[in-house]
């Protein structure tokens, strides 16, 4: 006799994607108590404990939380393939997608796509994570989101992911920068400035590795925790910086504005791809998120950040 409950192991997909009972139960419309309870009797049921709560980072799954993380969303998934196949109306898709962003790139796709998504399938709800390139490396490898949009920067290379892109990097610099007449920069010109990073770690490798295969290295280097301090940063003197991602307007939040120019060096361009979790089958609904991907992409929308 199986002792727990399809909702259950819905209950505990949710918690261990959101990372807490509350936020679990905001995103099922459901109770805090009827979230709690079903993740006790879970555990009661298997004889194993499924979270740990970090005091900083809420519950996080245990070993045997992670395995099951995986079985769980395959027996969902499956569940929702049976119900598809006896109702196959166009847009009559039910079900859920969860789905992280790398923090810098999101912004330029993810609202378009999702947007259009939903006017297709109404009915499938989407659980939207945005972190840096480490948090989705480990949303990924723990099963904690089918999907992500990302740079394809340190990812394991079993993971399955399509190209929507391909960006090259390009400097940016203020308007009165002494390299503003400048078609296109030289890094060696930019290593003798002082180089604004956002801090992290492999966003940073990679833009210094740019400078490293011509054997130079930036003058100085200032850290921040956003792309917008950065653009800012750059806009005002106090800098330059490299990047792939590009807003529609080169302007910082206060509205001053700056320059976007290519570098002279041939330099390989980023893809952006969307990755593919490799702890569980892929479910319906995300099959159906990465044809429409495919074909949103294939016709031009929504647009990527805008070429240097």
């Amino acid at each position: 006799m199986i002792g727990f409950s399809f909702r259950q192991l819905e209950y505990f997909v949710a918690v261990a994607e959101h990372g807490s009972i509350s936020a679990a139960a905001r995103a099922r419309h459901v109770s805090q108590p009827s979230v709690s309870v079903a993740i006790a009797q879970l555990e009661e049921a298997l004889n194993e404990r499924l979270f740990r709560r970090q005091v900083s980072r809420g519950l996080e799954l245990t070993s045997a939380g992670t395995r099951l993380l995986a079985q769980a969303r395959d027996i969902i998934g499956m569940a929702i393939a049976m119900n598809q196949k006896a109702d196959t109306v166009q847009g009559s898709l039910r079900g859920n997608l969860s789905l992280i962003c790398f923090q810098d790139l999101g912004p330029y796709y993810a609202p378009r796509l999702l947007s259009s998504f939903r006017k297709q399938y109404p009915e499938v709800e989407v659980t939207l994570f945005e972190t840096d390139l480490a948090g989705v490396h480990r949303h990924l490898s723990a099963g904690k989101a089918e999907l992500a949009l990302t740079y394809d920067i340190g990812l394991d290379p079993s993971l399955p992911r399509q190209v929507l892109a391909e960006l090259k990097p390009y400097a940016l610099i203020a308007t009165d920068h002494r390299l503003a007449h400048l078609a296109a920069i030289p890094l060696h010109e930019l290593a003798q400035e002082c180089l604004i990073l956002e801090d992290i770690a492999q966003t940073r490798e990679y833009f210094l590795s740019l400078f490293w295969a011509h054997n130079l290295q930036p003058r100085t280097q200032q850290y921040t925790q956003t792309f917008e301090m950065q653009r800012g940063l750059v806009a005002h003197g106090y800098g330059v910086a490299l990047s792939c991602t590009r807003p529609a307007g080169d302007h910082c939040y206060d509205g001053t504005p700056l320059l976007c120019r290519p570098l002279l060096e041939a330099v390989s361009p980023q893809k952006v791809v969307l990755a593919q979790s490799g702890m569980m089958h892929p479910s319906p609904v995300a099959e159906a998120f990465k044809s429409w991907v495919a074909r949103e992409i294939a016709v031009g929308a929504p647009a990527g950040p805008s070429s240097p």
